[in-house]
């Protein structure tokens, strides 16, 4: 497919100057990022922040953010170790989600088709995504699919996000099967930007992309897993998807956990203060729990904001 703007051909140095960059929500770091490669490639963004280009006429949106959890505004050195993973020395690296803006500029400098929408205030409660789900909804009319690229490790395709259905085994595996990457569904999502769109979009889900230990210190990404998955969303067949899941339908929270852990699935009918009151008697347990299904602290408080503002 033609290219639908000439672009330098992005490399993993360009990868590695975008992660340069420490840009918390609302940062002038984080302005210079978007003017600098967001606004040559997608142009103005809407009245939040989202930039947002559609290439031909697609079905498969595909998500990032260009907020990071820094904890300062500015530039940061960034180190790539004999292992090629890229690490810095301040509180985090920002993979999540640069990686996921650079492998969705490498798709677009492709000619990929597709709706591209990197997202802004991802990491102060995914407002950007909200914003379009509240008021510019038009936005994902005839989206059939969201991928978001903003999961840890190497091998998740997120079915459910806090809890709730977001995407159909039966996209998940289909998804799995055109990017041949050995992926495998996975039930243990958190929440990021295509969980604000599972009512209007049938399969929303959360692709790793390679980094570790997102929000801390210790982050780092696996540069060549990256680049690999950037040039299997290159060459994918997107038109093999298998869209399977109604949206109206997300299923009951937390209903991940009744196959594993019936002592603890939560039924509607349980009163609350019982449910709080096993919580307050065992919070080492709950908070080892959250930890293996894969939270960490700027995760869970995230997703808390929405159980104290969505309909859960």
């Amino acid at each position: 497919m033609k290219q639908i703007k000439e672009y330098p051909m992005l490399t993993t140095s360009n990868y590695i100057e975008m992660l340069s960059y420490m840009r918390p929500e609302g940062s002038r770091a984080q302005r210079k990022f978007c003017n600098k490669f967001l606004l040559p490639v997608f142009g103005r963004p809407d009245n939040l922040g989202n930039y947002i280009l559609k290439i031909g006429n697609p079905t498969v949106a595909f998500m990032s953010h260009h907020d990071t959890v820094h904890n300062k505004s500015g530039m940061q050195r960034v180190v790539v170790d004999g292992g090629g993973f890229a690490t810095t020395t301040e509180n985090c690296l920002g993979a999540d989600c640069t990686t996921g803006v650079y492998i969705m500029l490498r798709m677009i400098e492709a000619g990929v088709e597709g709706l591209y929408i990197v997202h802004t205030a991802e990491e102060i409660g995914c407002q950007g995504s909200g914003y379009i789900v509240q008021h510019t909804p038009e936005v994902v009319d005839g989206i059939k699919s969201a991928i978001s690229f903003d999961r840890y490790g190497y091998d998740s395709v997120i079915t459910h996000q806090s809890g709730r259905r977001t995407c159909s085994n039966k996209f998940a595996d289909s998804l799995a099967g055109v990017l041949n990457l050995n992926y495998s569904q996975d039930e243990y999502g958190s929440y990021t930007d295509s969980n604000e769109y599972r009512d209007l979009i049938p399969e929303c889900t959360n692709l790793s992309v390679g980094y570790f230990k997102q929000h801390t210190k210790d982050e780092s990404q696996d540069l060549q897993f990256m680049e690999t998955v950037a040039d299997a969303c290159i060459e994918a067949d997107w038109s093999a998807l298998v869209i399977h899941r109604d949206p109206k339908d997300s299923g009951p929270s937390w209903d991940i956990f009744d196959n594993e852990y019936n002592d603890y699935s939560y039924d509607d009918t349980e009163d609350d203060e019982d449910f709080e009151l096993l919580i307050s008697e065992n919070p080492k347990s709950v908070a080892a729990l959250l930890k293996a299904k894969g939270y960490d602290l700027q995760e869970l408080k995230h997703d808390l904001h929405y159980i104290r503002t969505d309909n859960y």
